[in-house]
């Protein structure tokens, strides 16, 4: 402990040497803390070097005497990194346009031939997925997809219970997912 004040009142009157030991011994908590923080526009990299100003900062501001110099360190690097991810958080959910949106943005739109290729081929897609269902799997999702049917009306057409056609579904989706 003794030690580590000294590194840090080294450092504070300017000898990088006492400041790379210090930077040394948080190395590998920064890198540690660095990969379970994922941030907007920051890289593993950006951040373990957020991680080395931090200890700059925390060795700047430290108070010699205190003899809590690791506690005050490593509180330093964790919230500066949660500083730094609520700023980018801050600004993710600014709106940077104050303009309302337009009601017909939609309308606006028209498709474009890669549009049509791309909705064909996933239909074609769709459809090759459908036939792979069982008969009975396949009329079920038609009626409640296609059709518009709901569940308690297809369990009222049916033999079944209403629960039992809330599973049916959910198993042909995933059969559909798997298959698609």
């Amino acid at each position: 402990m003794f030690i580590l004040e000294s590194l840090v009142e080294k450092a504070k009157n300017g000898d990088r040497i006492a400041l790379m030991d210090i930077i040394e011994r948080y190395k590998f908590l920064i890198i540690k803390l660095a990969s379970n923080y994922y941030i907007p526009s920051y890289e593993f990299e950006d951040l373990v070097q957020q991680g080395y100003l931090s200890i700059i900062k925390a060795v700047n501001m430290y108070k010699l005497g205190s003899k809590t110099f690791d506690g005050y360190c490593i509180n330093s690097i964790r919230t500066n990194f949660k500083a730094l991810l609520k700023g980018k958080i801050k600004h993710y959910r600014e709106i940077p346009n104050e303009e309302p949106v337009k009601q017909n943005a939609a309308a606006e739109y028209s498709f474009t031939l890669e549009d049509e290729i791309i909705a064909h081929d996933e239909v074609k897609r769709l459809y090759a997925a459908l036939e792979k269902l069982d008969p009975d799997e396949r009329e079920m999702v038609e009626k409640f997809y296609f059709l518009g049917d709901t569940l308690k009306e297809i369990a009222c057409e049916g033999d079944n219970s209403y629960y039992y056609y809330v599973n049916a579904k959910n198993k042909a989706l995933k059969k559909l997912k798997k298959y698609i």
